[in-house]
């Protein structure tokens, strides 16, 4: 990927396959950018790796996640199956579970959800030229970026947007056996900290509005065996 992008440097990276320095609205910042083909996404939806170890890692540091899919793939006209293009269009499949595109799709709106920015590509080259698109944008002075202004004149003139960002630990909790986002909140209320969250007996975690004695169980054996 380094050699399709001119001036870039390889490096080791905890998180994300590659970096981006731009400005944001304080100064410098570290835009994180990480590439799944559709196949390796498909693996890490199975395994949990992406929503369990990466994307916490990616959102504790980096001001800015970008998630850039590559491949092609659609619905089955059956029943929707997952479809990707190689040499031809051919299901893809994981061991005896079969996705469907909605899979897919619904799992990408998930991670906007938590904040992460999902880019799709159809190739390498593409991939490296939406990297150098995001390079140039992050690379403007912050005041500099003027695209928003007429979408943002264009409604009453009490309109205002603001995004809180959510903390480190209702990311994580989000990603719990059935906290979910909303609960995720309640969460975060509770415990201060990760480490707080860890460390919880079943007990503590069913002060949490909505949990009871199972989903306590399964949330505490999920922070401790990582299942």
């Amino acid at each position: 990927m380094a050699d399709l992008i001119e001036d870039s440097i390889i490096v080791r990276m905890d998180y994300g396959d590659a970096m981006v320095t731009g400005n944001g609205p304080c100064g410098q910042v570290d835009i994180g950018i990480e590439r799944k083909r559709i196949g390796d996404l498909v693996n890490s939806i199975t395994t949990g790796r992406l929503s369990g170890h990466q994307l916490p890692g990616l959102l504790a540091q980096y001001y800015k996640v970008y998630i850039i899919v590559e491949g092609m793939w659609i619905g089955g006209k059956a029943e929707d199956e997952l479809e990707v293009k190689g040499h031809g269009w051919r299901e893809l499949e994981r061991g005896r579970r079969r996705f469907r595109a909605s899979d897919i799709w619904g799992y990408l709106t998930t991670l906007e959800a938590t904040g992460v920015i999902v880019r799709t590509t159809y190739d390498m080259v593409h991939t490296c030229q939406m990297i150098k698109y995001l390079a140039k944008w992050w690379g403007k002075e912050w005041g500099a970026h003027r695209g928003h202004d007429v979408v943002y004149k264009a409604g009453p003139p009490t309109a205002s947007l603001h995004v809180e960002k959510a903390s480190l630990v209702r990311r994580v909790a989000a990603e719990l056996p059935g906290i979910g986002w909303k609960k995720a909140k309640s969460v975060e209320s509770l415990f201060g900290t990760v480490e707080d969250l860890v460390m919880a007996t079943e007990e503590e975690l069913r002060e949490i509005e909505g949990i009871g004695r199972i989903t306590a169980r399964a949330i505490y054996k999920s922070l401790h065996t990582g299942e």
